[in-house]
């Protein structure tokens, strides 16, 4: 037999561990694909991060608004049954 095919023939082994080493590697591939798709885009992503601080500040806008509303209301009520509210500070 030629020694050409015979070193071939050896070496067919190592094929089956490129196979098995690709395989390991497409795995991983698709694994860590899978887990930056969930970062980006699933119920823990980075945009439902960005669009609760967003929410979070709009709110505690509103908690301001509707304290310094709070407070001319009961000024005004405590005007309306004759308390003056500036002696309790």
């Amino acid at each position: 037999m030629n020694p050409i095919l015979a070193e071939l023939e050896y070496k067919k082994p190592s094929s089956f561990r490129r196979v098995i080493a690709y395989s390991l590697l497409i795995f991983a591939t698709i694994i860590f694909a899978i887990y930056v798709g969930n970062v980006f885009f699933g119920s823990r992503s980075a945009a439902v991060l960005y669009d609760l601080k967003k929410q979070k500040a709009t709110l505690d806008n509103e908690v301001k608004k509707y304290q310094e509303l709070n407070s001319a209301l009961q000024k005004e009520y405590f005007e309306l049954i004759g308390l003056d509210p500036d002696s309790y500070k």
